[in-house]
């Protein structure tokens, strides 16, 4: 009785140990996972998303995708791409990759044969690790109005500008209620609307850190309202 006891015991453990494992937890923050693939005969050079984001699905206007640019951009149209240090800085000196080897870049403006504003979003699922108090990322636009919308499970974060470099702003949001769950965590930029006009947004240097966030600052007050617009715009658009 005692064996087969322990026998229950051991199978039981072993099921919660693959459950664990299954659910996994957030990967390839830093995009450093990227090993882009061509996609041959590609008019726009594209690479596979896969290859270029593992572990993300990318979004233009609700519709998943299955390609990526790589060191290269749209002029109107709404796309994903992975750029490295070879990137060409066609958006300016300053705007390239901010840290390590890879960054991303999200771009939102039209997309189909009638130009139609299309929304564009970087998107994970996977389990919130415990302990996590925030998340933090470092973010660069051009043009320097738009902005990145970020949602953990369906629910919009305000986000706290922390520090600033070269070419980028770390940001940085409360997530200290979503520790030990499994969430979508979505990065979303808004089409303009405008004929014309794309938004360019360098994403890098994803992190759930245990670190909480401390009280903005003076100096952020005026970014914080900023993004509260946005968080306004987003939930109108929505």
């Amino acid at each position: 009785m005692k064996a087969k006891n322990l026998l229950i015991a051991c199978l039981i453990a072993s099921h919660s140990i693959v459950t664990v494992k299954a659910q996994g937890t957030f990967e390839n923050l830093g995009f450093e996972s990227a090993s882009p693939i061509a996609i041959a005969g590609d008019p726009y050079g594209r690479v596979q998303f896969d290859s270029a984001f593992p572990g993300w699905v990318g979004y233009i206007g609700g519709v998943q995708q299955t390609a990526a640019l790589s060191n290269s951009v749209y002029l109107d149209s709404s796309g994903i791409s992975i750029i490295d240090n070879g990137w060409p800085s066609y958006l300016g000196p300053t705007a390239g990759v901010i840290e390590g080897g890879f960054t991303a870049i999200l771009q939102a403006g039209v997309a189909g044969p009638f130009g139609t504003p299309a929304d564009t979003t970087l998107s994970q699922t996977s389990l919130v690790p415990v302990g996590a108090q925030s998340l933090r990322f470092r973010s660069y636009s051009s043009p320097s109005f738009g902005s990145v919308s970020v949602l953990l499970g369906g629910q919009l974060l305000p986000l706290i500008p922390q520090s600033t470099g070269i070419n980028y702003t770390l940001f940085a949001a409360d997530i200290h209620t979503w520790q030990g769950q499994t969430a979508q965590l979505d990065f979303t930029v808004l089409a303009p609307g405008a004929p014309g006009q794309i938004i360019n947004i360098f994403l890098d240097s994803i992190v759930f850190s245990p670190e909480a966030i401390p009280e903005p600052t003076a100096s952020c007050l005026f970014g914080l309202g900023a993004l509260f617009l946005g968080g306004r715009l987003w939930c109108k658009r929505t």
